[in-house]
């Protein structure tokens, strides 16, 4: 449930005297496992009535978890639309605020849509909804020597994720209603059994077992393999990567469910002139910024590669408010057999500022090679080559599939080689190069065995600041676009009659000669 505006300041809380529930017989809840309710009764079968309504919450909380009891669980006996939460909070706690609102530290998975909640007013996808019958279970995971490290959330006692434990003394198990809902409380519930969330392997040695993905990545040394295993991983921001690691799903085994990598801001799997591979992964932003400029990390929502190489192999990647995959002019980005999308502004952005000193990145551009991938539905640009003023540099496209974008490709001085690709469904230009800012640099496209379709536009060549130029022979394929070229300000698109290499004819379209 979505944050209200009824929050009062948080209460620091101490053990209450007298408890209801230490006179009631057979109840799930013993009355010791119990500090502080409000806005809750206590029912002779051992549930918990809340009373609160869309000003007030009912709460109770619970005796901090620990190594012995490290789980509790709640089943749902009536509940209304605003639904239940439960989670983890500390001393303080805010009788008019749901687990996870920003009113008091906590974290909180809320029942009426799944959604996780860590000190914002909105959640995070990240489970399935909870109605009555269902149990929503809460634990926390400790390490040998006892040290809490990892939240996890079930449904039925069935794992739904992992997610690192946002503060040491976040311990306290609090359970909340928007509405007036009956639910069982079991503060001594038994943790089920779950896989690691991730394994980290250096060379020939046995695989060392971690309870989420952010302590394993911390942990990894330049050249282990960092395999996550199947479900949801959950962070707050992202994913620094400080090593030269590949992070990749498990190998040769069916999964119930694929590793999925989760940001409720910004997700950022920042490289750092270091070499990492991420194969097999589901990576999404639920976050960004759609006004940040690429030198801020909100403009980027799902992979930022800033400098050294990135190679990208059979990943999902989305951003509901960014970029799919941002790659610096400092990065070596290869990215194979993907799907991107959806995103709230590019797919993939190649040659992107931030990636170090601008003199530097001129002279010394990444090499972008996209190879097999796929772009889809994105607000803006589906691959946005975007180098800064008097920047250089080249990529290779290759059996790529652009769908649903405003723009296909969109290219700033620097030149693509375009091999087998397709651009569908584009709402504004299919393909679109633009040299108003190259300061004399050339901006070419060459394109070969490639269809576009369904696009207002074809292919615009704009010039202004040098050369523009598409060249587009016959073994390329325009089909139902109301426009199919178009040059502004001296742009050019070359249209061979035969294949590039061979002594030809070629017919040259722009603005003299009407586009």
């Amino acid at each position: 449930a979505e944050g209200g505006s009824n929050e009062g300041p948080a209460q620091d809380l101490e053990p209450s005297e007298g408890d209801p529930l230490s006179a009631t017989a057979n109840h799930n809840l013993p009355g010791a496992g119990i500090n502080k309710f409000a806005l809750a009764e206590f029912l002779a079968s051992g549930g918990v009535e809340f009373t609160g309504s869309d000003r007030e919450y009912g709460f109770v909380r619970g005796q901090q978890l620990s190594k012995e009891q490290p789980y509790f669980e709640v089943t749902i006996v009536v509940d209304r639309e605003d639904g239940i939460g439960i989670g983890l909070c500390g001393n303080k706690v805010m009788s008019g605020a749901m687990p996870g609102w920003p009113a008091y530290p906590s974290i909180g998975y809320h029942s009426d849509d799944g959604g996780l909640f860590q000190g914002r007013n909105y959640g995070m996808p990240f489970g399935p909804p909870c109605h009555a019958g269902d149990r929503m279970g809460c634990g926390v995971l400790f390490s040998a020597g006892g040290v809490a490290e990892t939240v996890v959330f079930t449904k039925n006692r069935e794992l739904i994720g992992w997610v690192p434990l946002p503060a040491s003394g976040m311990l306290f198990p609090v359970v909340a209603s928007a509405a007036p809902a009956v639910a069982n409380l079991d503060l001594k519930a038994e943790l089920p059994s779950f896989p690691p969330a991730c394994w980290v392997k250096t060379g020939t040695a046995e695989a060392i077992a971690f309870s989420n993905l952010a302590l394993a990545v911390a942990s990894a040394k330049d050249g282990d393999i960092v395999t996550a295993n199947g479900g949801v991983h959950a962070f707050n921001k992202g994913l620094a990567v400080t090593r030269s690691i590949t992070i990749c799903g498990v190998e040769g085994k069916e999964l119930a469910a694929e590793p999925e990598l989760r940001g409720g801001e910004d997700f950022v799997i920042d490289s750092k002139g270091i070499k990492v591979r991420l194969k097999g992964l589901s990576i999404k932003s639920f976050g960004g910024d759609k006004s940040a400029g690429w030198e801020e990390l909100g403009g980027a929502g799902g992979v930022c590669a800033r400098q050294g190489s990135i190679t990208i192999e059979s990943c999902k990647i989305s951003s509901q408010n960014g970029t799919g995959v941002v790659s610096t002019l400092l990065c070596q980005l290869h990215a194979s057999h993907t799907n991107v999308g959806p995103c709230g502004r590019h797919g993939i952005v190649v040659f992107a500022p931030g990636g170090g000193s601008v003199e530097t990145s001129r002279n010394n551009p990444g090499v972008q090679l996209l190879d097999g991938v796929t772009v889809r539905d994105c607000e803006e640009v589906g691959v946005a080559v975007n180098p800064p003023k008097g920047s250089k540099g080249s990529v290779t496209i290759t059996g790529c599939s652009v769908e649903a974008c405003k723009d296909g490709l969109v290219v700033h001085p620097a030149k693509v080689t375009l091999q087998s690709s397709s651009f569908v469904g584009c709402r504004r230009n299919a393909i679109k190069v633009l040299s108003w800012r190259s300061e004399g640099l050339a901006c070419e496209v060459q394109c070969k065995e490639c269809t576009i379709k369904d696009c207002p536009m074809g292919l615009r060549a704009e010039g202004g600041g040098g050369v523009a130029k598409i060249g587009w022979d016959n073994s390329n394929t325009i089909q139902e676009c109301i426009t199919s070229f178009a040059c502004e300000e001296g742009g050019v698109i070359d249209q061979h009659t035969e294949p590039s290499g061979e002594e030809s004819e070629y017919s040259e379209y722009s603005e003299s000669s009407g586009g």
